[in-house]
């Protein structure tokens, strides 16, 4: 009796800890809504789905919510969702001793989500645009000053530095009139593009200001286009009994039914480990470049000036083999544990041994998920265009277009208010 109830506890707990976060499913409507333009469909459906979420990955809910935006679709609650997501981040430096046990028990998600150091850095890019959306400029150029000193710490302890967010605090200080502080961040971004070349992305070209553009104001497009891969959950199942070995391999697309018939198998066979690793799934993206269009005349392109999935690419790279290792681990441990209750219940009752055996290796081999949290609504890269206009309202016309420069889309902003000598943001998000 006492072995039965120590049984369903393990199994709450384990069933418990075992949560997922977002799936795969929810992931791929955000990004179809998205794609099709739909914003306030994404944003109701990832508030829906809070709850899929969970308190551990609060901060990623948060994030999600703020990026289904651009200039014309800007919601006054992002600031409120960056800094919620940015409080929630500050609290997790405290680690929880039992959360970390219960990754090696379980699965990775038993601990809370730590942002990538290339997330947090977007995070406040993203605080310093709904800064400048709600015309707070100096709360903007504090949230300047929090960037550079978070990329100069980065780069200082990891030798990592992120170039277009060099530069584009460049901008913020010229802004300013903090020439000097424009400056260094100037040179930091030529280094940053010169190491980070096998990206492809450069530095925005900035257009020389005669005597003639004294009646001009610059105007900037960001152009957030594509979607950041994410990724996807890849178990590999070995199990073992006196007739020889087992391999199977489920992937995080696959149905419940699949992996809960897998988790079964292995608890037949009573020897087994499960590993799961995760892999990168990428979106593809159609947009090749995008143009500025005034009175019907072409009068700019962007260049690619941030490739945020080269920077998504490098870091799974460089955390594959600790991930491999923590899996390799647990599965261990797992294994271990079940052997140990098997024998210490095969004591009192054979049978019962071997009831336990299967219960515990088919309960750990569910459990067993990839960590494939992120923040999947970052846009795969950000173009940038830099042209002078004459000062006065002006429709501005964006048109996206494809590597055979065909014309995809196209978004028109009406009464853009240039000011001459003062530089204009415009924020443009394709996800196609």
């Amino acid at each position: 009796m006492k072995t039965v109830k120590a049984l369903a506890l393990t199994s709450v707990v384990v069933l418990i800890c075992a949560c997922a976060g977002p799936s795969v499913r929810y992931k791929t409507k955000v990004i179809g809504d998205m794609q099709s333009r739909n914003f306030e469909a994404a944003q109701a459906r990832i508030k829906n789905n809070k709850k899929g979420y969970g308190r551990r990955d609060a901060s990623l809910y948060f994030l999600d919510l703020s990026t289904q935006q651009d200039y014309l679709n800007y919601s006054t609650s992002t600031l409120t969702h960056l800094n919620k997501a940015e409080n929630l981040q500050a609290d997790l430096y405290a680690r929880s001793i039992s959360q970390k046990f219960a990754s090696f028990m379980v699965n990775d998600y038993t601990e809370p989500y730590r942002l990538k150091y290339f997330e947090f850095a977007y995070l406040l890019f993203y605080k310093i645009i709904a800064y400048l959306q709600e015309k707070d400029f100096p709360g903007a150029m504090v949230e300047t000053r929090k960037l550079v000193f978070y990329l100069d710490k980065l780069r200082n302890d990891t030798g990592k530095d992120d170039p277009f967010l060099q530069h584009f605090a460049s901008q913020m200080f010229t802004m300013r009139g903090a020439y000097s502080d424009a400056n260094i961040c100037y040179i930091n971004a030529q280094n940053a593009y010169s190491k980070f070349a096998d990206s492809y992305a450069q530095m925005p070209p900035q257009p020389k200001i005669t005597e003639e553009d004294h009646n001009k104001g610059m105007l900037t497009l960001e152009h957030f286009n594509g979607m950041i891969p994410f990724l996807i959950s890849k178990k590999t199942m070995v199990a073992w009994n006196k007739f020889g070995f087992a391999l199977g391999r489920t992937s995080g697309y696959e149905t419940i039914s699949q992996n809960t018939i897998n988790s079964a198998l292995a608890g037949a066979y009573g020897n087994a480990i499960a590993v799961a690793l995760p892999e990168i799934q990428t979106v593809p993206t159609k947009v090749a470049g995008s143009r500025i269009i005034i009175n019907d005349k072409i009068v700019g392109e962007t260049t690619l000036a941030s490739n945020l999935s080269y920077f998504f690419k490098n870091n799974f790279d460089e955390e594959y083999n600790k991930i491999l290792i923590s899996s390799a681990i647990r599965a261990a441990t797992k294994f271990l544990i079940t052997k140990q209750a098997q024998k210490a219940a095969s004591n009192q009752d054979e049978n019962m041994g071997l009831i336990v055996d299967i219960f515990l290796t088919a309960l750990f081999t569910s459990a067993e998920n990839a960590d494939t949290r992120s923040w999947f609504t970052l846009p795969a890269e950000i173009r940038e265009a830099n042209i002078l206009v004459e000062e006065g309202k002006h429709d501005i016309k964006v048109q996206l277009f494809d590597s055979n420069n065909k014309v995809l889309d196209e978004q028109t902003f009406k009464d853009v208010q240039i000011n001459k000598g003062r530089r204009t943001y415009l924020y443009l998000r394709s996800a196609i």
